[in-house]
């Protein structure tokens, strides 16, 4: 079954089928790393990098009209690689919670062929996955969004299946009620097709909305909890918040990391260490930070560092003095990470690194 836009969507299709080529090298498979504990560390996380091209111009999950044509920017209220106070669950946040409510039609944000469906909604655990089309070429690209706590659409021939071929205008599914969570929308990125798979990995969400405005989403930011990866000479650029849903005042707020560190190494031989510089606020309005990798490291030109930062969420009203876990890593690659990752062995750090030539 293949469910296209009918004749009234065909001028909107070509309007939404907007082509972003993929960047070349988008994508950086970071290999395993030696876990403390398989059950709650590991590699759980693949990095992309590049800021200024999206993976493909993607829509909303949520529209507020019944043709899907216009999208809705749901409040995002807890984000992908998130450091949430909670006892069970994964942690940092696996995917982004967008706030729909019960019933709410969930749309595919971008063309593609649906590779997975549970329709048992018992445990509010109802999803559907899709094999993104990035580009627009009627062939799936291997770019997999996981819709979650949703009852799919339909049932039996009726209903969505897997090897249907979906576009930005079908309805996969609606919110589920709550049973174990309130209703919401978790969307993810993930590098398969099958949730059941053992090496499964949670990816960044934000390149898919590069291409919207800052008012929608910030450009994507909404969606990570560190984002943005921008390099400019020795500048690094880093987009990094908490999204929450404060009860206090019924509103989504966008709340500053109390800190961003930089841990590094110079050269693949060089002991990790902390820099004593930290990030340091570059535009109040997107909430990006910058540090100047020379200077941070005290590496000279033509040596290569390895780096990643670690963003120290602060308190809000959803995130106590109590929360015993408090950090979120860029590059996002393991659950429930160590700070310094270093700490025991270098391995963590090095397989989680990213490197840079210092100009």
């Amino acid at each position: 079954m293949k469910l296209d836009l009918g004749k009234k969507g065909a001028g909107a299709r070509s309007r939404i089928g907007r082509k972003i080529g993929l960047t070349a090298g988008l994508l950086l498979v970071l290999g395993a790393a030696t876990s403390a504990s398989a059950a709650d560390y590991g590699a759980r996380f693949l990095q992309q990098y590049g800021v200024k091209a999206s993976i493909a111009p993607a829509m909303t999950p949520a529209r507020s009209d019944a043709d899907g044509l216009f999208e809705r920017y749901s409040p995002v209220e807890s984000k992908t690689n998130q450091p949430r106070n909670v006892v069970s669950g994964t942690n940092p946040h696996n995917g982004a919670d967008l706030a729909m409510a019960s019933g709410d039609r969930v749309y595919a944000v971008l063309p593609g062929k649906v590779t997975e469906v549970k329709h048992d909604t018992s445990a509010q655990l109802g999803s559907v996955i899709i094999d993104q089309d990035t580009d627009g070429d009627g062939t799936p690209d291997g770019v997999y969004v996981q819709y979650v706590h949703i009852d799919p659409a339909g049932s039996g021939a009726s209903g969505i299946r897997v090897g249907d071929y979906v576009t930005e205008t079908t309805v996969i599914g609606t919110i589920d009620r709550a049973k174990r969570y309130n209703p919401h929308l978790h969307i993810q990125q993930v590098s398969r097709g099958r949730s059941g798979a053992a090496d499964i990995q949670t990816m960044p969400m934000y390149l898919f909305y590069r291409h919207a405005s800052l008012e929608t989403w910030n450009a994507g930011s909404d969606l990570d909890y560190v984002s943005a990866d921008w390099q400019d000479g020795n500048l690094l650029y880093l987009t990094a918040y908490a999204g929450t849903d404060n009860p206090q005042t019924n509103q989504y707020d966008r709340n500053r990391p109390a800190e961003i560190q930089l841990h590094y190494k110079i050269g693949s031989s060089g002991k990790w260490k902390m820099s004593t510089t930290r990030f340091s606020l570059y535009d109040a309005n997107t909430l990006r930070y910058r540090i100047d990798l020379k200077k941070a490291t005290g590496a000279v030109k033509g040596q290569k560092v390895y780096v990643y930062a670690a963003a120290i969420r602060a308190n809000d009203p959803t995130f106590p003095n109590s929360a015993a876990y408090r950090h979120g890593l860029w590059p996002q690659f393991y659950k429930q990470p160590d700070r310094v990752l270093y700490a025991a062995s270098s391995a963590k750090a090095d397989a989680a690194s990213r490197a840079f030539s210092i100009e």
